[in-house]
């Protein structure tokens, strides 16, 4: 009988999607970032995400509100990735009845700290008995900028690839946690990543950027589906790549290859876009005069008959799936 672990949680998702109804007021439906809803006049983007205890984090290596902080930048991300403005917040927790409270207000401590960051509000959500394990979801409700956002269908044939910051920061800082390196500089990355807000809704406004998703689950994978949703094959350069300096003197202590962590990595929530080649040389400059932060064209798309490709070479995806190894 086939099972989950054959599918994968992608499989999973297109399943689902084509077994529910569409409704008039469904602009996108399931395989973006958000759902896009028409709200009256209005434009709504609406995600939700869950945060698993033993599989999103450990509680022996997180401190409760690094836990909440990471969940409600996870969730807030979703936006940022269509390019939109988060605006409200609903928290769903389930908890053993065992779990002290002083965890619980710590964990709220951390969504609400990044809430207030991002100008999101709390405004409800729902509380379980778990007999076992913490769990979290949370769901986002946000608005688009002047009705523009983009989705991961956008990508023409010939666009570049490119993507923010440096890749790989957020899975090196798990390999430090895990091997006690509490000294690592790259452990911040991992347990108080940033969601892209103000960079999402900068990209959504320029008509060069085609399509955009967030780097949650591994570059390769996450631009994977950019490709797929838009028809199109994908070659990436895993030398343009950008590798951050203290990752790059890191890679001997942790014994890994930083390019690897670069490409498969994931809970960076950097931005991945699809921009057209004739300005991304401007767009690329624009950014990084605004934001400070790098803005690289790692790859370029293509045919879809040449499939994901590393360094030309077809690739299978790389990257976090929750129910394969």
């Amino acid at each position: 009988m086939e099972t989950l672990r054959d599918i994968g949680e992608f499989g999973l998702i297109n399943r689902v999607a084509r077994m529910l109804p569409g409704n008039e007021a469904v602009v996108e439906g399931i395989g973006d970032d958000c759902a896009v809803l028409k709200i009256g006049g209005a434009l709504a983007l609406v995600s939700c995400d869950a945060s698993i205890e033993d599989v999103h984090f450990k509680r022996c290596l997180s401190a409760p509100e690094d836990i909440g902080w990471k969940a409600m930048t996870s969730a807030i991300s979703d936006i940022a990735a269509m390019g939109g403005h988060p605006r409200f917040a609903l928290i769903t927790l389930a908890c053993p009845a065992g779990t002290e409270t002083e965890f619980v207000d710590r964990l709220y401590h951390g969504f609400s700290t990044v809430a207030t960051r991002f100008g999101v509000t709390i405004v409800g959500g729902d509380t379980a008995h778990s007999p076992s394990g913490i769990a979290v979801d949370i769901m986002v409700i946000g608005e688009t900028v002047e009705g523009r956002y983009l989705l991961r269908s956008g990508a023409q044939q010939n666009d570049v690839l490119a993507v923010t910051g440096y890749p790989g920061r957020s899975a090196a800082g798990l390999l430090a946690l895990e091997r006690g390196l509490t000294a690592c500089p790259l452990i911040p990355a991992h347990v108080f990543p940033v969601p892209r807000v103000e960079e999402g809704k900068w990209f959504a406004q320029q008509p060069s950027v085609h399509a955009m998703i967030d780097l949650s689950d591994g570059l390769v994978q996450d631009a994977g589906h950019i490709a797929e949703r838009s028809g199109l094959g994908l070659d990436i350069d895993p030398e343009r790549v950008p590798i951050a300096p203290e990752l790059d003197a890191y890679q001997d202590t942790l014994g890994i290859n930083p390019r690897d962590l670069a490409l498969a990595g994931g809970e960076e929530y950097e931005l991945i876009l699809a921009l057209d080649p004739k300005h991304s040389d401007d767009i690329r400059q624009a950014f990084q005069d605004r934001f400070f932060m790098p803005l690289t064209v790692v790859g370029h798309f293509m045919e879809a008959s040449h499939g994901v490709c590393v360094a030309g070479e077809p690739v299978s995806p790389k990257g976090f799936d929750h129910f394969r190894k």
